[in-house]
Order: structure tokens, then C-alpha cells, then sequence
């Protein structure tokens, strides 16, 4: 993955620039960080990695070019920032909702997976976005998601699968090819939420529709 420090002031400096016109209030270096990693999931989700700028990412976040250089030296750092960020919001509830649930079936648990899936889906969409952008084709990033972040979770989901096959609660096919079919499943009505609601009249992000996508992948995925 190529790396191009793109060059930094004095923390001081940052503090300075960072302030908003006419106040003196400085903002918090956490909020700074909250506030980048946001801006930069939407351009690293609309236009991809190459077609994002760190002065437009520093500029929908408000905050000054070289305050994001501060906290980000280069734009490969703020990538990886944005992705670690989206995988443990998802490893949070994974592991509360799922694996820290006793002795529950691998049925029972799998369910619960799938509604988190779709859950976290409707509220970060833009996170199939940056996936569909970055693993149409192979690249360093791709290999570094895969070995440090999605690899754990593909492995998790296809061994739960085929446990609740052993229990006889899941439909009779591969398993890695279901886990793919779930994550389609669940992410794409938000990813296409403006071709979605436009063919059929129905915003995928309501309550009614949340529980159906999670209905609907219920009824495929488990026998009855």
C-alpha cells in the first residue's frame, strides 16, 4: 500500500487553526478524530480511495487540512482508521449479542447475528459501499481488510453456520456461500437505498422494513 506523508504543522498550530471563526472554544482532539473518520467514510464510500481528497474529507468535517494531517499523516492512515473504526462497531455487537449468549442453539444465535447484521447495515450503509468498491478487484487494501479485519468475521459466521446445520436448523448448502448470501441479503436494500425505494415506493430504512429484510432472510436461510 503506498504511504505519502503529506506533511504537518506544530500541534499548536493545529489548536490554532482548528478553532472556529470568531470563537476561541478549541475543539476536543476526539471529536477532531470523530468528526474526520466520519467525512472520510462517506467520500471512501462515494468515490473510493483514489478518487478521495483529504482536503475535501477536511473540509466536509470542518476542520482545517492540517489539523486532519495531525491526527492522520497520510490518507492510508485515515483509511484504515475509518475501517478499524466500522469493524469493532460491528465486533461490539457480535460479541454482546452473540457469543456472550450462554448456551443458546447455534439457531438462536445465527438469528440473532442476522439481525444485527441488518441492523448495523441500516445504519452504516456506507459500509457495503466501501466494500463493493474495494473488493471488486484485488489490492493491498483488500489483502490488509482480509488478514487483519474481515477474515475473523467470515470465519465466525461460516463455523455458526454449519454448526446450526449439524443442529438441522439451517438450509443444507455451503456454508461460506450462505454467509455471502446473508451479507447480500442484508446489506444491499440500504446500500441501493435510492434504487430500493424508488421501485418500490418503500423506504428501506423504516422500522417495517428492517424487520422484514430480516423476515425475509429468515424464511430463506432457515428450515422450517
Amino acid at each position: 500500500m503506498t504511504s505519502k506523508t503529506i506533511g504537518a504543522k506544530s500541534p499548536a498550530k493545529q489548536q490554532e487553526e482548528s478553532a472556529p471563526t470568531g470563537r476561541t472554544r478549541q475543539r476536543r482532539p476526539q471529536e477532531v478524530r470523530e468528526r474526520v473518520i466520519t467525512a472520510a467514510l462517506h467520500a471512501f464510500a462515494t468515490v473510493g480511495f483514489e478518487g478521495a481528497s483529504t482536503r475535501s474529507i477536511a473540509a466536509d468535517a470542518q476542520v482545517s487540512h492540517s489539523l486532519l494531517i495531525y491526527h492522520f499523516q497520510t490518507k492510508d492512515d485515515l483509511w484504515k482508521a475509518v475501517v478499524v473504526n466500522l469493524a469493532e462497531r460491528f465486533a461490539i455487537s457480535r460479541v454482546d449479542e452473540v457469543v456472550a449468549s450462554g448456551g443458546a442453539s447455534a439457531r438462536d444465535r445465527l438469528k440473532r447475528a442476522i439481525r444485527k447484521i441488518v441492523t448495523m447495515s441500516a445504519q452504516y450503509p456506507e459500509l457495503h459501499r466501501l466494500m463493493t468498491i474495494e473488493a471488486h478487484q484485488p489490492s493491498k487494501r483488500l489483502t490488509w481488510m482480509c488478514e487483519n479485519l474481515i477474515g475473523e468475521q467470515f470465519e465466525f459466521m461460516r463455523d455458526l453456520i454449519s454448526e446450526a446445520q449439524r443442529e438441522g436448523a439451517v438450509r443444507r448448502a455451503d456454508p461460506e456461500r450462505l454467509r455471502f448470501s446473508i451479507i447480500g441479503m442484508a446489506a444491499v436494500p440500504f446500500s441501493v437505498s435510492a434504487e430500493y425505494q424508488y421501485l418500490t415506493k418503500r423506504n428501506p430504512f423504516s422500522k417495517i422494513e428492517i424487520e422484514q429484510t430480516i423476515d425475509l432472510i429468515n424464511a430463506l436461510i432457515f428450515v422450517d
